[in-house]
């Protein structure tokens, strides 16, 4: 026993991370993904679950879209309208303030599941002067990086909490960073859905005001891009 668990102190890279328990952990997590996309597409997970709770048994019904929209958010399930129906059940601030309570519960178990299943920050794990230097730049200015990330709605917020727990981000600044920046767009966002008469994701109106977010969303992260791009380039060139 003692020479296995010496020969697995001695590797190096990504085999340090192989264990049996990370891959019991990582088959539960992709069969729990599997079945809320499976659910996604029977419709467990759409607004609608949601309305027929909302006459007779309201704070279950606020209970059961925090967790629905947990479940979207850790799967990487379309999410944009259960914010739109928070602000059509709710109103525009109270829609807003339990959509950001959603998406920040399902965002901060997707950031523990991936610092669980990955390990250590990209900075320790690879030696590439690119990943190097994103790292730097999130160290230094971190906080820039979540906020406008989160404002944004074209970036996706799934894959974006799994990103952010390979960095060095703090439990603590991840679950109040995210909180106070998605807090603005999500009652925003339920704002809108508040001037909704009725709401189905399938109804025309609902799938324009998404598209329109989304394309608005994706000119100006493209241009954020270039900009943080450029200047990663410039730096990894001097060093």
């Amino acid at each position: 026993m003692s020479l296995i668990l010496k020969s697995i102190q001695k590797k190096r890279g990504i085999r340090r991370y192989i264990g049996p328990k990370r891959i019991i952990l990582l088959l539960g997590f992709i069969a729990f993904v599997f079945w809320a996309w499976d659910h996604y597409h029977a419709g467990s997970l759409s607004p609608a679950i949601i309305e027929q709770y909302g006459n007779y048994h309201p704070v279950r019904a606020i209970i059961l879209f925090i967790l629905v929209y947990a479940i979207s958010v850790i799967a990487s399930v379309p999410s944009l309208p259960l914010n739109l129906a928070a602000g059509f059940f709710w109103g525009g601030f109270l829609g807003g303030v339990y959509a950001t309570i959603g998406m920040t519960t399902g965002g901060w178990i997707a950031f523990i599941a991936a610092r669980l299943l990955i390990g250590q920050p990209l900075s320790e794990k690879f030696d590439n002067k690119w990943v190097s230097t994103v790292q730097r730049e999130f160290d230094q200015g971190g906080w820039k990086f979540v906020a406008f990330a989160r404002i944004n709605p074209i970036i996706p917020a799934g894959p974006l909490n799994y990103l952010l727990g390979l960095t060095s981000l703090s439990n603590w600044n991840f679950l109040w960073e995210t909180f106070i920046f998605l807090l603005p767009p999500a009652i925003a966002i339920a704002y809108i859905g508040d001037t909704l008469q009725t709401f189905t994701t399938q109804q025309s109106d609902v799938n324009e005001i998404v598209r329109s977010i989304l394309i608005v969303s994706a000119a100006v992260t493209f241009l954020v891009s270039i900009k943080f791009a450029t200047t990663i380039f410039k730096k990894t060139k001097d060093q």
